[in-house]
């Protein structure tokens, strides 16, 4: 493996030659690290500072170096540790300011939130610039992922929303640097579980550690919303019975009934925007009404209680995701007939119910039964890291007591020292 240096602007400065160990840990999900330990020549010096960073050209990873230990040994002579992290760590220096809700795709409402706060700010100080001052953080293409949800935040750490959103919907994400500049793309690992298959049997897999853990289950979100006492908004997400239920809490105060105008048309626009909402009265108070209203079935409960509330509706199909179509139904109460954009409204239940629903949900996806391997393979024979398989695919691991699952590689460390190289994968399946 070779090991580049690139300055503020991410420009190559140089190269470490003759390291004596280097660890690339690659996470799908989570962020990734690595550490460099090398002779303290003045060269490794000059190159392995703090805010420098590491790549490899046959890997997406860039790491920006935190960390320098300087160890001096009269005896073994004196060496440098540079341990850098993942660059997508970048996004966790960013909080969304205030109130951010979306009821549309999950991946144009991850890269909104990565413009907002990291690329098309609106305090310049926000925005991720070389050291020469010039902009460098981009979205990447698209993957184009279908996937929609109906959502309200506040105030929330950007990278551990889009890693919550990742591990929800089986995605993961990386910021690479490409011409000088980073690039956010969210992707998805290939199924390759019927063709690249790790065993014993394939003398492919050097060791095993087999965990199965259900220390951190939970199937049943109640999840709570604004108010006080009983007057809480109160939503469940998730079935089980009996010994078959564990239960959660989620606090979800943060999640308001009042948005404003501007952020609802976004959702939800007008019909002189070609929507289905348009302003009427309700006795005498000004509210929003839509001709038809799409609410996308999350559950059977769900479901349920729509079709007791609102008999009229009926079940379609849009783009292979299920809603219950709604007719002549108001979602919010407004101040005046003539609201300005940045004026409150008040969502009604039909609305509000989805957000908490939608939370439960997203609090469900951190818990679970992990299985997991974590082992060695053998770099060469069979499958090659990079060829094969990648980062994030699925494949069938077997070890020598035949246990077998389909699980998607979440993590690869790759080591090389005086020993040659190493690869430890780790394998993956939550229930």
């Amino acid at each position: 493996m070779e090991i580049y240096v690139l300055n503020g602007n991410l420009e190559i400065i140089g190269m470490i030659e003759n390291f004596n160990s280097l660890i690339w840990a690659n996470r799908y999900y989570e962020i990734g690290d690595c550490e460099v330990y090398a002779e303290a020549t003045a060269t490794n010096l000059e190159l392995l500072v703090k805010d420098n960073y590491l790549i490899r050209f046959d890997d997406d990873m860039i790491c920006r170096i935190e960390s320098i230990e300087i160890d001096t040994s009269s005896e073994k002579g004196n060496y440098i540790i540079a341990k850098g992290f993942d660059c997508k760590k970048i996004l966790n220096q960013r909080v969304i300011w205030g109130q951010l809700s979306v009821d549309g795709n999950v991946e144009d409402y991850i890269r909104n939130m990565v413009t907002s706060t990291c690329i098309d700010t609106e305090i310049a100080d926000r925005q991720i610039k070389k050291t020469n001052g010039t902009a460098n953080f981009f979205l990447g293409a698209k993957a184009n992922f279908t996937e929609i949800t109906t959502e309200q935040i506040s105030y929330v750490n950007v990278g551990n929303k889009i890693k919550e959103l990742c591990k929800k919907y089986n995605w993961g994400y990386k910021v690479i640097t490409l011409n000088t500049n980073f690039y956010f793309i969210l992707y998805k690992g290939t199924d390759r579980s019927t063709t690249v298959i790790f065993s014993n049997e394939y003398e492919n897999l050097n060791s095993t550690k087999y965990k199965e853990d259900s220390s951190n289950l939970g199937n049943v979100a109640i999840t709570a919303g604004e108010g006080e006492g009983s007057n809480r908004s109160i939503s469940a997400a998730g079935q089980a019975e009996s010994l078959a239920r564990y239960e959660i809490y989620v606090d979800a105060n943060e999640i308001s009934k009042t948005i404003t105008w501007g952020n609802l048309i976004e959702m939800y626009p007008t019909t002189d925007e070609g929507g289905e909402g348009y302003i009427t009265t309700e006795g005498s108070n000004y509210v929003y009404k839509m001709n038809t209203i799409d609410i996308q079935i999350i559950d059977t409960n769900q479901l349920i209680e729509l079709q007791t509330e609102y008999p009229t509706g009926e079940i379609v199909t849009v783009g292979g995701i299920q809603y219950y179509r709604i007719p002549n139904v108001i979602i919010a109460d407004l101040e005046s007939a003539t609201p300005e954009s940045g004026d409150n409204v008040i969502l009604r239940s039909l609305i509000y119910s989805v957000y908490l629903l939608t939370k439960g949900y997203e609090a469900l996806a951190q818990y679970g039964i992990i299985t997991s391997f974590e082992g060695t393979v053998d770099p060469v024979t069979t499958f090659k890291y990079k060829e094969d398989y990648f980062l994030g695919d699925l494949v069938t691991v077997q070890n020598e007591y035949k246990i077998s699952i389909g699980a998607r590689i979440t993590e690869v460390v790759e080591v090389q020292d005086e020993k040659g190289y190493s690869i430890e994968p780790k394998f993956e399946y939550i229930n």
